[in-house]
Parts: structure tokens; sequence; C-alpha cells
């Protein structure tokens, strides 16, 4: 298992379908998070039994996990890494906590940075990269404020609400992880315990 201070992270089980079929649902988790294809059931169930495999199958372009709050093993969200380029060394960084009332409780963080550690540490993948949309504000300037840098934006990219609006993209390579100051702070707890 991937634990932080406050997550778990675990592969996802086709048992998890009902409850991400629910958040797919939800509008505002689905403007965070878009790494699903469907929100019908089967689709779903097929969706995770295609990313089952393990964690070091090279033919896996995308892995999956439940987020579970830590104290109670409860589904919180679900977190991925797609378009896994194992011959160039990156992915795509994707969070979502459907849990509305703990989307502002401090997983967002906790969940990234053990994600991170996977990507970086377990994958040795180079640069990770976050594609968020310009109606979510809070998003890049928490991306940003955690330290990904902006590399560029696809403009009038996605059709929402009446309007075309920008797709923004981040990226964050290795070496800046590690020298984030937050990280050896971090993995000092965990450590502690």
């Amino acid at each position: 298992m991937l634990k932080g201070r406050k997550v778990e992270l675990r592969p996802v089980q086709e048992e998890d379908a009902v409850i991400l079929q629910k958040w797919y649902m939800d509008k505002d988790f689905r403007m965070a998070y878009d790494a699903y294809e469907s929100i019908e059931l089967e689709a779903i169930k097929t969706d995770i039994r295609e990313v089952q495999g393990g964690l070091y199958d090279p033919r896996l372009n995308k892995l999956m996990f439940m987020v579970l709050r830590l104290r109670d093993q409860q589904p919180i969200g679900i977190c991925c890494l797609r378009n896994i380029d194992r011959c160039n060394g990156n992915a795509e960084v994707l969070l979502g906590i459907g849990d509305k009332d703990m989307r502002l409780a401090g997983y967002g963080l906790d969940l990234l940075i053990v994600l991170l550690d996977l990507a970086y540490d377990d994958l040795g993948l180079e640069k990770t990269y976050m594609k968020i949309l310009e109606n979510q504000p809070y998003g890049i300037q928490n991306a940003m404020k955690f330290g990904y840098k902006a590399e560029g934006h696809l403009r009038r990219h996605a059709f929402i609400d009446g309007k075309y609006i920008n797709l923004f993209i981040l990226g964050l390579l290795k070496s800046e992880y590690a020298k984030l100051p937050i990280i050896p702070k971090w993995k000092k707890k965990i450590e502690r315990g």
C-alpha cells in the first residue's frame, strides 16, 4: 500500500465502480478529474479491469488508485497516472476528491505527494504534468503553489457551459520535486508515524 499522512492509495477494484459512478456524475468532480470514459456502470468496470495488472507492468499506460482516508479506510477520492510514457519518462497526474466535504481538508496535498513519490521514485519518471481547465482557478493556483510550472495552454480547447475555455498545461521535473521544501518535512512526519 502507498501511505501518506492522511491517505492511503490502493489499486481500484471492480466493486469500486458504484462509488466511482456516483463521483463521475458530480459536475464539479468531473471538471477536476477527467480520467474516465463513461458514467455507465459496466463501462467503469471495464475501465477498472483494463488498469489491473500490477504497478510495474510495462504494458500499462494508466494506473488508477482509490484514495482512502487513513484513519478509517473510507474511500474519499481517486487518483491516476495516465499517458504513462516509459520511453520518454513522463505521465499525466489526475486527482479527484469525490466527497465534497473533504475537498478542502488537506487530503489533496498528501495524495499528490504519495502519487509523485510513486511516479518519480518507483516508476523512475523524469516529469509529471497536469492539464487544468481555466475555469478551475483553484486547481491551477494550488498546482503552481506546490511547484508545478506553467508550460503553455491550449486556447479555446474545451466547450463548457456554452463557451470555449482554455486548457493549461503545468509540469514538474523530478529534480524540481526533490528540491521542494515541503517534501523532506512531509517525509520526516511519515517516518515518525
